[in-house]
């Protein structure tokens, strides 16, 4: 006789296997913590999933990373001006919203992909997305300020700051979990991030190097 498989189960053990590849990582997290979180046995675990891997794999998915970047390369683009970027817009509205309300959503699935996803199957995904938004960086710079010289020193500084940032996104998701204070938090990060760069910006135009 064919086994039933529970869907409430199944979201029980994804919530608990989540929960604790955000915490610790998908190295350290084992079957049997995810069981004891889910409060079923590690056997049941397997009769919905072969393997952690399988488990991270329903969890992030293809669909949750491509959506992050396209949102992420949208925001990126949003904040290009004509005189640099504002330091007093607002973070939150427009495409950089769009963003943050799906991070909200999706917090600790983009906890486990930044923060840890060097560990399970997508070991390659933050260095390419961090190359990415530098590529995208460095060419609006261009377009903005073509009289700019892109120094060594000027790239090194624009990727610390887009590390920095990721880090950032990492730190702020894994320490709020409401909506509006995610949203405040990312308001007050990239208040101070813009000014750096427009600060970076200034330096580099009076040709300090």
């Amino acid at each position: 006789m064919a086994q039933v498989l529970k869907e409430s189960v199944r979201k029980r053990i994804s919530d608990a296997a989540e929960a604790r590849f955000a915490e610790q990582g998908f190295e350290s997290a084992t079957i049997d913590m995810i069981a004891r979180d889910a409060g079923v046995a590690a056997g049941t675990v397997y009769k919905y999933f072969p393997n952690k891997q399988a488990l991270f794999r329903s969890i992030v998915t293809d669909g949750f990373v491509d959506e992050l970047s396209r949102l992420t390369r949208g925001r990126i683009a949003d904040f290009a001006r004509p005189g640099g970027m504002e330091p007093d817009r607002d973070a939150t509205a427009g495409a950089s919203g769009e963003l943050l309300g799906f991070l909200a959503r999706n917090r600790l699935k983009a906890v486990i992909l930044l923060g840890w996803g060097r560990e399970a199957e997508y070991a390659d995904f933050v260095p390419d997305y961090l190359r990415e938004m530098e590529t995208q960086t460095l060419a609006q710079a261009r377009e903005q300020f073509p009289q700019l010289e892109q120094t060594r020193t000027f790239r090194f500084m624009v990727r610390r700051i887009l590390e920095e940032s990721i880090r950032g996104t990492v730190a702020i998701l894994a320490e709020f979990e409401e909506e509006a204070d995610i949203r405040r938090a990312f308001a007050a990060a990239m208040r101070c991030r813009l000014a750096g760069i427009n600060g970076l910006v200034a330096w580099a135009l009076e040709g300090e190097e």
